[in-house]
């Protein structure tokens, strides 16, 4: 399964970051930020591909990479 560009952008974040909050991710994007509701959207996407998953604390998801680079570029 393949990734749209720019979830191959927030996956790179997440490659780099190892796990991450929402706020840190939007943080580490470059401008133009995207809106967190579309940063939101994204990543529930690649949860449901498999790509990404997530721990949750009261409300907050901290997220993680589920394919390494490698495997994923190979």
């Amino acid at each position: 399964m393949q990734l749209t560009k720019t979830e191959e952008q927030v996956m790179e974040l997440l490659w780099k970051q190892e796990k991450a909050f929402m706020k840190d991710l939007m943080e580490e994007f470059p401008d133009p930020k995207p809106a967190p509701t579309t940063l939101a959207t994204l990543l529930k996407r690649m949860t449901d591909k498999g790509f990404v998953g997530y721990k949750e604390y009261g409300k907050s998801r901290e997220y993680f990479p589920m394919v390494k680079k490698n495997d994923y570029f190979s």
